[in-house]
């Protein structure tokens, strides 16, 4: 008896929600007309094409900016050939750099032995 009354009442929600559904799909603006594709089967061939090499780029710039062994050797690629190209334009300038880093850290490192001799 019991079996009934839970069918007669699944039978009831069934029908009140198809029916809220039915006065939902009423009250709904009209959906707006789809304007018609009037480009040729070759422009959309080129469209499909050019969009999918645009994904391509895309996905290798985010592969790339994620890939963060894969930048470390571009960016170590790129540090030598600015090095190259100013060994190779003004080496004065190069040599120069080499011992202003040398001094800083030569004086780095004696201004510390002192620190931790004093100490």
């Amino acid at each position: 008896m019991s079996d009934k009354k839970g069918l007669s009442a699944g039978a009831r929600t069934g029908a009140a929600s198809k029916s809220a559904a039915a006065s939902l799909k009423k009250n709904q603006p009209p959906k707006p007309d789809k304007p018609e594709d009037t480009r040729s089967h070759e422009q959309i061939k080129s469209d499909v094409a050019k969009n999918r090499d645009n994904l391509a780029q895309t996905l290798d710039a985010i592969e790339f900016k994620l890939n963060i062994p894969k930048r470390a050797k571009y960016e170590t690629a790129q540090l030598k050939a600015k090095f190259e190209t100013l060994r190779e334009e003004n080496p004065a300038a190069l040599v120069a750099g080499i011992a202003g880093v040398a001094a800083l850290l030569g004086t780095g490192i004696f201004l510390g032995v002192r620190s931790a001799t004093r100490r």
